[in-house]
């Protein structure tokens, strides 16, 4: 019989906007523990406003890790998350029961978790993991790592994701030697999803996007420009906002286009998340889910 594992991990996920960092710092406090990001964009210590990076303030009440920890110019996949986060857990269960894992990237989520096949060199994947980059961040992910690779678009439909997939495994191949990344073998995983009723998810997408405006997103953006083919900036709103500086489109659709697609990823994640067995559907009431910690 399998000893039973002492140490837990309890994964807080779900859409954007929907209130993930202070569910996660209450639940934290409450066990006096510290928080695992796993966002694959809070990661960058250059992405900011943008990816509603946790304040100041909200950083400072419970540790966090994997906030503004890495360079857009690092290359960055979920085996390394899986390597970095699995060595950091080592160290945080000497010191603690119970940690936090809190974001929406749910391939980085299964990664550090479950494990997956080992990422050929230069971010490139295999079918799995672009299965994953599909459901959780959409097929203009798909289509920045064809440009990655210098995949003619004339000959692969850029519109159809199997076939951009198909492309990408006979461009970069299998190498005979790769290997599983390794499971956890030394704590326990319960695995939850915030949601709220979709249009008030809606409502605060809408709400973040006007917050971000007023916070200085245009001008984050703008200093990104240069970076613009780097990964880290195929993300919401930076997109959209490049697309105005270079005059394809007005401010105002910039902004209703990085709403509207905001709406759409949160609603890809809450697909992903509910696809997934192991998540429990979880309201945003933090003193309901804690009594239900105290029961189980």
């Amino acid at each position: 019989m399998e000893p039973q594992k002492t140490k837990k991990l309890i994964v807080l996920a779900g859409p954007t906007a929907v209130g993930k960092t202070n569910f996660a710092i209450e639940v934290a406090k409450y066990f006096n523990t510290e928080i695992i990001c796993c966002d694959s964009r809070q990661i960058y210590k250059e992405l900011n406003i943008g990816v509603a990076r946790p304040s100041q303030k909200e950083l400072s009440e419970v540790k966090h890790h994997f906030i503004a920890s890495h360079s857009i110019h690092d290359p960055y996949d979920a085996g390394l998350y899986n390597q970095e986060v699995n060595s950091l857990l080592k160290e945080l269960f000497k010191k603690h029961d119970i940690v936090i894992m809190t974001g929406g990237t749910g391939l980085y989520i299964k990664a550090a978790t479950e494990g997956l096949d080992n990422l050929p060199p230069k971010n490139d994947q295999l079918r799995q993991q672009l299965n994953f980059i599909l459901e959780t961040e959409g097929i203009d992910a798909l289509r920045n790592i064809t440009n990655s690779l210098e995949i003619d678009g004339n000959k692969v439909n850029l519109s159809n994701p199997q076939r951009i997939i198909r492309a990408i495994e006979i461009k970069q191949g299998k190498p005979d030697d790769m290997k599983e990344m390794p499971k956890n073998d030394f704590y326990s995983t319960s695995y939850y999803y915030i949601n709220r009723e979709r249009q008030n998810l809606y409502n605060r997408i809408n709400q973040r996007v006007d917050q971000m405006l007023k916070d200085g997103f245009e001008a984050e953006a703008k200093s990104l420009l240069p970076n613009r083919k780097l990964n880290a900036l195929n993300t919401v709103g930076y997109k959209e906002f490049f697309a105005f500086f270079d005059g394809e489109i007005t401010r105002d659709v910039a902004v209703d286009k990085m709403k509207q697609h905001t709406r759409n990823y949160a609603k890809r994640q809450l697909t992903w998340f509910r696809n997934h067995g192991a998540y429990k559907e979880i309201s945003t009431d933090v003193d309901l889910f804690l009594n239900i910690m105290k029961l189980g």
